[in-house]
């Protein structure tokens, strides 16, 4: 099974608060620039997945021309359009009744995409649908281009125009990790090392339930590209226990053994009293 800590993931996608402002200043800065030069910021993506720039436009100078150039956006305006279409992305997969790891992996495929481009460049709808195309093709859900065009009334080889140019700019590491796996995981392991009754397996499971549920929200923040999956877990975990009280986390009435996989990430933990 691949592991975290050796994958693309950790490596090259995890960045901190300071790195995700510069690049999104970066992409939106050229982003103006190429409006400057040929009025117009948007690509057209080709069959092949090659990239066609616009010609220059003449007499940018021109008093008129300025004014009917369309006018850029801000770098937070991009933040709202990005955030947008990420809900836009939730609705399609729930459409289809998609798995919560298809949606997460197209939600991250979409975050990192964002990282290299601007919405100026590339319209999101056109970047969201592709990503949940690819996220069915890596998560062995496949979906032909056609049925997911046919069942949002978009025109599929849009999709497949753009499969590659997502792809390249994902630097082709498709394989992610969302919380979700990580939040199982961690039940199963209280379960086993608690010696959960039947009682206590229905809590669990209760407050597994509520995690999803943060999960969910947290996927729609910044936190998948500045954090490991396993610490969104535990946030998840905690806030929700924070609304069950199933466990103690400050407890060290029950130690992990040193060296497992929730020693270094969880601590310590026993059943609240009810």
């Amino acid at each position: 099974m691949a592991d975290f800590q050796t994958s693309t993931h950790r490596v090259k996608w995890i960045f901190t608060p300071q790195q995700l402002v510069e690049k999104h200043k970066a992409t939106n800065q050229r982003a103006k620039q190429m409006l400057e030069k040929y009025g117009t910021t948007r690509m057209e993506v080709d069959v092949d997945g090659s990239i066609s720039y616009p010609e220059p436009q003449v007499n940018t100078g021109d008093n008129a021309d300025k004014h009917s150039r369309p006018k850029s956006l801000s770098v937070d305006e991009e933040q709202f359009m990005r955030v947008y279409y990420e809900f836009k992305l939730r609705e399609v997969c729930s459409a289809f009744y998609f798995p919560h790891k298809i949606q997460a992996t197209a939600l991250i495929y979409f975050k990192r995409f964002y990282l290299q481009w601007s919405v100026m460049e590339h319209d999101p709808k056109h970047i969201m649908l592709t990503c949940i195309y690819a996220a069915c093709k890596i998560e062995e859900n496949h979906v032909s281009a056609e049925e997911l065009g046919k069942g949002i009334s978009q025109d599929h080889q849009m999709i497949l125009n753009y499969e590659m140019i997502v792809l390249q700019s994902l630097d082709f590491d498709l394989i992610v990790y969302a919380p979700y796996r990580s939040v199982e995981g961690f039940i199963n392991d209280m379960e086993d090392f608690c010696h959960a009754t039947d009682d206590q397996t229905q809590m669990l499971k209760d407050l597994q339930v509520s995690a999803v549920a943060e999960v969910d929200k947290i996927m729609f923040t910044d936190a998948p590209l500045l954090f490991p999956p396993g610490q969104l877990a535990l946030a998840a975990l905690r806030s929700a226990n924070g609304m069950h009280r199933v466990l103690d986390f400050e407890s060290t009435c029950l130690q992990i053994p040193k060296g497992h996989s929730l020693s270094s990430e969880f601590g310590a933990y026993n059943f609240k009293s009810h």
